[in-house]
């Protein structure tokens, strides 16, 4: 997926404090685990939570995998990966098609508001269209406004509500 994802967004323009950038989406490779790693932690961090080491590595595994099992993309300015993106498909009960979760996004505190997001949410949506998908979906935090406000431009706001049951392991 890499090639595909590589050639087919051209870099966008934008001014990022005061100086014209282009803004690169691309897939993730193997080099971009150190980059890849500190925006995945401050992605946590964002969301008050802790990094498990083993379980970073089983992600970055499944991402960089030649055939993934979680799909994955970044926002890069000037050879610097300033976001990224995990997603996945899943089959649909309700119809014959698949449907996409857009599981993870995240751009870096320095390069928000600057349309990272938004290339990367439609590059998403235009592979999730490739793999023909009938819907695709994200959540986030109640609290995160500065996403919602975005996410209202970008999609439909739904009245369904996410319940959670924490497993244990079997012994």
């Amino acid at each position: 997926m890499g090639s595909l994802v590589r050639s087919q967004y051209r870099p966008r323009i934008y001014e990022i404090k005061g100086t014209l950038v282009s803004i690169q989406i691309r897939s993730l490779t193997p080099q971009d685990r150190p980059s890849w790693g500190e925006l995945y932690n401050a992605y946590l961090e964002f969301y008050e939570s802790q990094p498990i080491p083993t379980s970073t590595e089983i992600l970055w595994k499944r991402l960089i995998a030649s055939d993934p099992e979680i799909q994955s993309i970044a926002a890069e300015v000037n050879g610097k990966l300033i976001g990224i993106a995990h997603f996945h498909f899943q089959l649909s009960s309700w119809t014959h098609s698949w449907n996409c979760y857009l599981e993870d996004l995240f751009v870096h505190q320095d390069y928000r508001g600057n349309g990272a997001a938004t290339l990367m949410i439609n590059a998403v949506k235009s592979i999730a269209l490739k793999k023909r998908c009938s819907e695709m979906f994200w959540i986030t935090r109640g609290s995160n406004s500065t996403a919602q406000n975005l996410y209202d431009k970008l999609a439909t706001r739904t009245d369904f509500v996410r319940y959670e049951v924490m497993l244990e392991e079997l012994p």
